[in-house]
């Protein structure tokens, strides 16, 4: 049976060029969230202007971001150029180096969604950086009895995600429980995983499940009961790493020699390969 291991509340979180976020994770819960290093949860009230994540380094991780609501426009220094819409997903590995940018636009509606930070082993860290964008209608949704997951990495009921990041062991799930529905939500032996529950209430085998709040969870089976609305919650797990974490700003390297290196090639224009 699933056990809460801990649980995190969104403590808000002055990041960008001024932008508000709650934030889930960080640097002192990363061994418990492993190979998972960080999670914000944004959202613009509507008719709001916000000045959004401007150009940026970083490296040895890989960023995910989700937009549920409004839109976020991306630049990078690898050519890519676009917004990411509602409904639609950007993953993009740092690799050995990248700059970027997020930007907010003003929506009537405003804007939801979430970033992720996904830790690289030491082994790829200096790879070339990518990116992938995952249109609207590319992220394949399943019907699970009361619920509709959203599978966004890893496999589902025998349907895939478009994002393959099979070496790692990572499932990514948008779920959405019915009022007063029922969801099984199964955590794989050998990984560390959390629900990050954004939207209603309700509980975990009998556990309370609060919105803004991450929780920590052991493996095994669990049933997820929904409240008088809709529950809305991000499941995530991988494999860990267990690698040694060195980390300044937005740059995340096994040693603090490899941290001073970065910063080095920041200073002297040599960072992007």
């Amino acid at each position: 049976m699933i056990k809460i291991l801990n649980e995190y509340r969104a403590i808000p979180t002055m990041e960008g060029a001024g932008v508000l976020v709650r934030r889930v994770f960080s640097h002192g819960e990363t061994r418990e969230f492993d190979p998972f290093l960080l999670l914000d949860y944004l959202v613009v009230p509507p008719k709001t202007k916000t000045p959004g994540f401007p150009w940026h380094p970083h490296r040895g991780i890989e960023t995910i971001t989700y937009i549920l609501k409004g839109d976020a426009r991306h630049e990078d220094s690898i050519g890519n150029k676009g917004a990411i819409a509602a409904g639609e997903l950007q993953w993009m590995s740092a690799g050995g180096g990248i700059y970027h940018q997020e930007m907010l636009g003003e929506c009537d509606e405003g804007v939801q969604g979430f970033q992720f930070w996904l830790n690289l082993p030491a082994k790829d860290k200096m790879n070339p950086p990518g990116y992938l964008y995952i249109r609207q209608g590319g992220m394949p949704s399943v019907t699970a009895g009361d619920a509709t997951v959203r599978v966004i990495s890893g496999v589902y009921a025998g349907v895939k995600g478009p994002i393959d990041k099979d070496s790692l062991g990572v499932v990514m799930l948008h779920i959405t429980v019915n009022a007063d529905g029922r969801f099984n939500l199964t955590r794989a032996p050998g990984k560390q995983g959390f629900i990050f529950v954004f939207e209603g209430e309700g509980a975990l085998n009998g556990s309370a499940l609060t919105p803004e709040t991450g929780y920590a969870l052991g493996a095994g089976q669990g049933e997820i009961v929904a409240g008088d609305t809709p529950l809305s919650f991000i499941f995530a797990e991988g494999v860990p790493l267990k690698e040694p974490i060195a980390w300044q700003g937005p740059i995340v390297m096994n040693s603090d020699a490899e941290l001073v290196q970065a910063f080095r090639e920041l200073r002297e224009g040599t960072f992007i390969k």
